[in-house]
């Protein structure tokens, strides 16, 4: 597999704009494709992480999980958009795992959630690097869920790798050395972390979800990223003031369907400068912290944090307040036209948002046209914004 794994690294950086797999690619199955290209990306960077490095894992997965709906024939782009991720993460000083040695598997366990309290990167990454091969993405999900929900380290995305760890692994192979450089940036910062979700609530709000994030007051973030923006909406109580009831007494099951929806109405009713940055994440980040519920602790916690995902959002970038019907003007491109687009379009958020809105409408059938439909929207944004840049 190394000698894979160096081939890949030393494709062209551009790879993906050739018209034709090179030899190097023809001959491997999509399994060994991914499974090659993870290994290419388990090393964390010296440096902090860039939005492609940070946004690597994901965009693997993302890929990975939408090639099977690309028709044969248009195939090898999207595994040229594949083979490209590994090819790009080539360039950069990268940390070797230092063979670390635990008594048990579960002295490491234990070794890393300390670590990962404590801020020890360091001890983190050792512990994570000799768990990987030795706890199936089931049990490393279970294991890190809780100490991953609240964090704010590595833009928040580390809920979105972990939640999907597990079915890439059932249909790839064994990917959890991915979790190497998410792991390595949640103890780097540590102290970076919702609070509000643990502390006092305030019973004076919405009692819904929707009449709490359908129009919130606005809210003055200090950067766009994403860890200030929902810094930002917890200050002051803001968060704990509109979201605690609304999140406090209604079954699980429907407030996470209810945020989902209101994530999916803002990518087609609010603002379309937001739409390949703040509405992706507005969806995709919930969704994934949602999903870590079935092994949390306290699946409440999971609710109230994928809500202030959502507020952070509408607060600081909406401008439309949102109608609880909707109609869709422009036709719905179907699953096998927008995984297309999405799986080799150059931009990762595209890739991750289409997967996303297709599980969700798998998760929510009521509502699939609604997901659908918010994926078709990004996916027709980016067609009339073909040389927009790239964000965190």
């Amino acid at each position: 597999m190394q000698h894979l794994v160096n081939a890949l690294r030393a494709l062209p950086a551009d790879i993906a704009d050739q018209a034709q797999e090179p030899a190097v690619l023809e001959q491997l199955s999509d399994a060994t494709l991914v499974r090659a290209t993870a290994r290419a990306i388990e090393r964390p960077k010296v440096e902090r992480s860039t939005s492609f490095t940070l946004h690597a894992p994901m965009e693997l997965l993302a890929r990975a999980a939408l090639l099977p709906l690309v028709q044969p024939p248009l195939r090898p782009r999207a595994r040229l958009r594949i083979a490209a991720i590994a090819a790009q993460y080539a360039e950069g000083e990268e940390i070797a795992a230092r063979n670390p040695s635990f008594p048990t598997a579960e002295a490491a366990e234990h070794s890393l959630l300390i670590a990962l309290r404590d801020g020890d990167a360091d001890t983190a990454d050792d512990a994570i690097s000799f768990l990987a091969p030795k706890r199936s993405a089931q049990e490393l999900r279970a294991l890190l869920a809780d100490a991953v929900i609240p964090s704010l380290a590595a833009a928040a995305h580390a809920p979105i790798l972990l939640n999907a760890l597990p079915g890439a692994c059932a249909q790839f192979g064994g990917l959890s050395s991915l979790l190497r450089a998410p792991v390595r940036a949640l103890a780097l910062d540590a102290a970076l972390k919702l609070t509000w979700v643990n502390g006092d609530q305030d019973d004076d709000g919405p009692d819904a979800l929707f009449d709490a994030l359908a129009a919130p007051a606005p809210v003055a973030s200090p950067h766009v990223f994403i860890a200030p923006t929902m810094l930002a909406v917890e200050a002051c109580g803001h968060a704990a003031q509109i979201l605690s009831r609304a999140t406090a007494a209604v079954p699980l099951e429907d407030a996470a369907r209810e945020l989902m929806r209101i994530a999916a109405l803002s990518m087609l009713q609010d603002d379309p400068a937001h739409a390949p940055y703040g509405w992706t994440h507005c969806l995709t980040m919930p969704q994934a912290v949602l999903g870590l519920a079935t092994v949390s602790r306290d699946p409440r916690t999971c609710l109230r944090v994928a809500a202030t995902y959502v507020l952070g959002f509408r607060a600081t970038l909406g401008r439309t307040p949102l109608a609880t019907g909707w109609t869709y003007p422009t036709p719905i491109s179907g699953v096998a036209a927008l995984a297309w687009s999405a799986a080799t379009h150059r931009d990762a958020h595209l890739a991750k948002y289409t997967w996303a809105c297709l599980n969700a409408a798998a998760e929510d059938p009521e509502a699939r046209l609604l997901y659908l439909a918010a994926a078709s929207n990004l996916a027709d944004w980016w067609e009339a914004n073909p040389n927009a840049g790239f964000d965190l």
